[in-house]
């Protein structure tokens, strides 16, 4: 059974935009008391009111339970990316190439947080921050982890790098 090296778990934080978002609920619910407060009211506009009010909602679910979750071991990388992988995808330590921490800027290289791809940066899986574990596996495919402990995490791949003998 592999030894746990590091294991870290990232939620979204979204501080100030919760303002933003019920602002943006107050909005729509007043829309639709508007709809109401008159002698006849357009079903449409009720609908559509409601729908966007359901969709919004969705997608602020969704952020809540949105967690990246990785954990190192001596024989391998694994990472998570709730809810959208319900499995974690496993990177052996022996297809690794190169492996560093570095500093990146998140809208710049991949276009956001979350996960991203883009064909000169390669994919990247990230909540928040500007650090994370880049990865070049041997198949010459990037891949970045996003991490809110970087000096654990520095620990560690030290410790992988003398083991494994990685660059």
């Amino acid at each position: 059974m592999p030894n746990i090296y590091f294991k870290e778990s990232q939620k979204v934080n979204l501080g100030w935009k919760w303002i933003l978002f019920l602002g943006l609920y107050a909005l729509m619910i007043w829309a639709l008391l508007e709809q109401f407060s008159e002698q006849k009211y357009d079903v449409t506009g009720v609908v559509s009111i409601v729908f966007s009010i359901c969709v919004f909602a969705f997608f602020n679910i969704l952020i809540l339970c949105m967690k990246l979750e990785v954990e190192i071991n001596n024989e391998s990388i694994n990472f998570r990316f709730k809810p959208f992988y319900l499995n974690p995808r496993i990177i052996e330590i022996k297809d690794i190439d190169k492996i560093y921490i570095r500093e990146f800027k998140p809208y710049f290289e991949y276009g956001g947080h979350g996960i991203q791809r883009k064909f000169k940066y390669g994919r990247s899986y990230t909540v928040s921050g500007k650090i994370g574990l880049q990865l070049v596996l041997k198949n010459d495919k990037k891949i970045l982890i996003g991490s809110q402990k970087p000096k654990e995490l520095a620990a560690i791949i030290d410790k992988i790098k003398t083991t494994y003998k990685i660059i």
